[in-house]
């Protein structure tokens, strides 16, 4: 009986250490497939905007709860059609926008079914794990094609498969990857083209379009809000200065702005230090609710 009782027991904890090793091993894997570096090297090689938002991180901090003003007819058509709600079901985006289109890998909690019977009443089609629909334009085709269970890529497009682009990995990227449960980094190339600066603040931030990269980043986020870091890095010394100066004159002449994205930009504090710019902004909790209403 004892040794009954022996072999049982080995044959449990056997088991256990299994099972253990199967889901530590589950976990290096998820870990691994969203890693950021990991994630950018599926997207296009292009010269691409490209974002990053911790949604899980910043709605455990308070900053995703339901809005109390009325969603737009749209997006409450497509929350009940797909049960989709990204203050709740989104924990991660990592998207890029290049001339090859506009594409988005996402991970979540997502109804598969909902997604793809959606997708059907909306005149697209569904093929295993691919769906196709056409956009408000001829050329934006959108697709969508599940990763894993709990991650999608997404593109708007003029190719209808562009979503499979997403579906294999390529080299990391061995740049450096902005830090902070949210980034935008923006090409210089991207900022050259017209109509990306505010015709109002052309002139005043002219010093922009000498800019190689921009990024914007959460540094921080908590109970007391956000602080918004903007990180530009010009050509040389000069245009960073430049850059700076400009920076500030724009801030000063929002500050009896009435509008509130206005009034909260004026709050900037700028400085440049050889090639590179520095703002920052405190972002109080009112404010990223009135940003952030409707949506």
């Amino acid at each position: 009986m004892n040794r009954s009782r022996r072999i049982a027991g080995t044959a449990v904890l056997g088991l256990f250490c299994v099972a253990a090793a199967w889901a530590v091993w589950q976990w290096r894997e998820s870990v691994a497939f969203f890693e950021t570096a990991s994630l950018l090297g599926r997207f296009p090689v292009e010269d691409a905007t490209v974002a990053r938002i911790d949604f899980a991180l910043l709605r455990g901090l308070g900053f995703l709860a339901e809005s109390k003003v009325p969603l737009e007819p749209e997006y409450r058509e497509f929350l009940d059609g797909t049960g989709f709600n990204y203050r709740k079901d989104l924990d991660l985006l990592v998207a890029s926008v290049s001339a090859s289109g506009t594409f988005f890998i996402a991970k979540g909690r997502f109804d598969w079914d909902k997604l793809q019977s959606y997708a059907v009443r909306h005149g697209g089609s569904c093929f295993e794990h691919l769906c196709r629909a056409q956009g408000s334009r001829p050329e934006r085709k959108i697709s969508f094609l599940q990763l894993r269970r709990d991650a999608i890529a997404l593109a708007v497009s003029s190719d209808d498969l562009a979503a499979t682009r997403l579906s294999q990995s390529g080299p990391r990227v061995t740049a450096s990857v902005p830090e902070g449960p949210a980034w935008l980094s923006l090409p210089g190339t991207w900022l050259r083209q017209g109509g990306v600066v505010p015709p109002g603040l052309k002139l005043s931030l002219s010093g922009l379009v000498n800019a190689d990269r921009l990024v914007v980043r959460v540094l921080s986020a908590g109970g007391s809000g956000m602080q918004v870091q903007l990180d530009a890095t010009c050509r040389n010394d000069q245009d960073a200065s430049v850059l700076a100066s400009q920076l500030r004159v724009a801030a000063s002449s929002l500050a009896s702005s009435d509008e509130e994205l206005a009034k909260t930009l004026a709050t900037g504090k700028f400085e440049s230090s050889g090639v590179t710019v520095k703002g920052l902004w405190p972002l109080g909790p009112d404010v990223i609710q009135k940003l952030t209403a409707g949506i």
